[in-house]
């Protein structure tokens, strides 16, 4: 039984530049036939579902579903499953298509947290992202959600944007331009802002874009101060960093996100949805075609599934809670696990990348840009 339950809308307007997920371009018709399967999966694993704490609608750009859409999605939520009075529920949205009566429409069916990629709110970088939207756009839907009545609201922004070799642009694209957005943002006083670092993957437009030398990459010890700007200036203005990307007034942290990062149990509907059960991890059927025909079919639509060994187990309770700031409590880690991974523990404690603090292990300040390089050091030692 799980208490969290996330859910797949693949739809977008256009792919982003830089976005290696699988999505489509949004059909009304497809979208409908969708969303019909989507609640016969739901139906059909509520028997696994107890009281829920969260949902998530993510995608793709589930907020592009129509009025009627998202309400049936809701509304077979609410008749067979069991909701928590203060669940969490979250949808995924772009600021483009974001009006006064769309965000109503959202609160009214049930939905209480949006998460909106701003991305950016300079225009030239938004265009170097492929976005679909402007600044002056995100700022109009941030304000507009907000008037709708929404009191959880969280904000995306992507740091590390290339920048064209021979640019007019108002903002050089180095720290100044990304604390211009990050300073932006706060002014909009979300309850929650998330920042990621642009990493360009093969295949991607944006990548060819940097191969061809059209644009450039910012220089890594620009990046790497871009995070800590960030660091040190949403936590000025109140903002909690729990989790190595996220930041939150207190009281707002993504209980979903959470969940994941625990190492939880977690239901996942939708095309190519992951979920976590009973120690097993399954995906579904990654297109959409596929996935609609295998339910309308009354077939299972999971592709995959493995089951977790006791060491696959505790590299990932390692790998997802040293993402968490407070870090894993030491107690949770098995003993002959932990033996095995002390002398790397105690090299990258000596080198400031890992800390003991009231008895859990987590990443120093200095660890914080180099995870990557951490976690792989004692993936490799279990």
């Amino acid at each position: 039984m799980t208490n969290y339950l996330y859910i797949h809308v693949p739809f977008c307007k256009k792919k982003c530049l830089y976005c290696d997920f699988y999505s489509i371009p949004f059909d009304a018709e497809l979208a409908a036939r969708y969303v019909s399967a989507l609640c016969m999966e739901i139906a059909s694993n509520s028997n696994i579902i107890n009281s829920l704490k969260t949902i998530y609608i993510g995608g793709g750009t589930p907020a592009m579903l129509g009025d009627e859409d998202l309400q049936r999605i809701m509304l077979t939520i609410k008749n067979n499953c069991s909701i928590n009075k203060d669940a969490e529920t979250t949808i995924e949205a772009n600021p483009q298509g974001i009006n006064e009566e769309k965000a109503y429409k959202i609160l009214a069916a049930g939905i209480n947290r949006i998460s909106i990629g701003v991305q950016s709110l300079i225009d030239d970088e938004l265009s170097i992202l492929g976005r679909s939207h402007t600044a002056s756009e995100a700022l109009d839907a941030i304000e507009t959600i907000k008037k709708a009545g929404f009191q959880n609201i969280s904000i995306d922004l992507i740091y590390g944007i290339p920048g064209e070799i021979a640019s007019n642009a108002s903002f050089e694209r180095d720290l100044k331009s990304w604390e211009y957005s990050l300073i932006k943002a706060v002014e909009l006083n979300p309850e929650h802002i998330s920042i990621y670092e642009l990493t360009p993957e093969a295949d991607t437009p944006i990548y060819n874009e940097l191969l061809s030398k059209r644009i450039l990459m910012p220089d890594e010890q620009v990046v790497s101060e871009m995070y800590y700007s960030a660091k040190e200036t949403l936590e000025s203005y109140g903002y909690v960093h729990y989790e190595i990307s996220n930041f939150a007034k207190p009281g707002y942290e993504c209980i979903h996100n959470l969940n994941y990062w625990s190492g939880d149990e977690y239901l996942g509907i939708g095309a190519g949805a992951h979920s976590f059960i009973n120690g097993t991890r399954y995906s579904n059927v990654r297109d959409v075609h596929g996935y609609i025909i295998a339910i309308e079919d009354g077939r299972n639509p999971i592709a995959e599934r493995s089951e977790l060994n006791p060491q696959d187990r505790v590299k990932e309770l390692v790998f997802l809670g040293l993402r968490k700031i407070k870090g894993i409590e030491l107690k949770t880690i098995p003993a002959k696990s932990l033996e095995k991974m002390q002398t790397v523990i105690n090299e990258l404690i000596d080198y400031n990348l890992l800390e003991l603090k009231n008895n859990h292990l987590r990443l120093s300040n200095k660890g914080l840009m180099l995870s990557s390089e951490v976690m792989t050091r004692l993936m490799d030692a279990l």
